[in-house]
């Protein structure tokens, strides 16, 4: 399980629970549901954890990787049946993550290919994470809302944004089917993460 994999990697490296939601900017009940299994954590979710243990995050997801490699120069070929789905709850239904590349635990950057159905999308609900986005749509249109501008993208069109901004997709009538590749640098993802835990610090205060 995700949640367990979180929780091994807390405690090896010596972290309490309050540690680790401090650093994350989560409460501590919060990530107490995530490494108990009673909560999934999103993509961006994963991505801050992953940033405030010091990991990558596909090391969250080795397990499932299966033969994960350690190289950061190996290349790694995944076929259409290979891609490991992403459990991604908290997103809210509708959606579906296919990563592309979980076998690399040592990367860059974080690609997976989206669906998004129409019919179940929390019009509300929006997504922000450390770093940069890159999508390219491959099948289906969508309607997509980066900060305060809303872009209408049909098959070929992608968009490249700062990720930290509010962002979502909002198909109307059919899915749509993307490629997302997120990315941070470490450096950043460290800085957002103390960020998030100085925010909590004084809000605590």
């Amino acid at each position: 399980m995700l949640g367990a994999r979180i929780r091994q990697t807390r405690i090896a490296q010596g972290l309490r629970l309050e540690d680790l939601a401090s650093r994350a900017g989560f409460t501590k009940g919060f990530l107490s549901k995530i490494e108990n299994g009673k909560a999934s954590p999103p993509i961006a979710t994963l991505l801050k954890l992953a940033a405030a243990l010091g990991v990558d995050a596909t090391d969250l997801l080795q397990d499932d990787a299966g033969g994960a490699h350690d190289d950061p120069h190996a290349t790694v070929h995944v076929r259409p049946e290979d891609r490991l789905e992403i459990a991604n709850a908290a997103a809210g239904p509708g959606y579906q993550y296919l990563s592309l590349a979980a076998r690399r635990r040592l990367k860059m950057m974080e690609p997976f290919l989206i669906t998004v159905r129409p019919e179940d999308v929390d019009r509300e609900k929006t997504f922000q994470h450390p770093g940069e986005e890159f999508i390219f749509v491959v099948a289906g249109e969508t309607e997509y809302r980066v900060g305060d501008e809303t872009y209408h993208l049909k098959q070929g069109d992608s968009l490249y944004f700062d990720a930290s901004k509010p962002h979502a997709p909002y198909p109307k009538d059919v899915p749509v089917t993307f490629v997302a590749i997120f990315c941070a640098p470490p450096a950043q993802q460290a800085r957002a993460a103390r960020r998030a835990a100085e925010a909590v610090a004084a809000s605590e205060a």
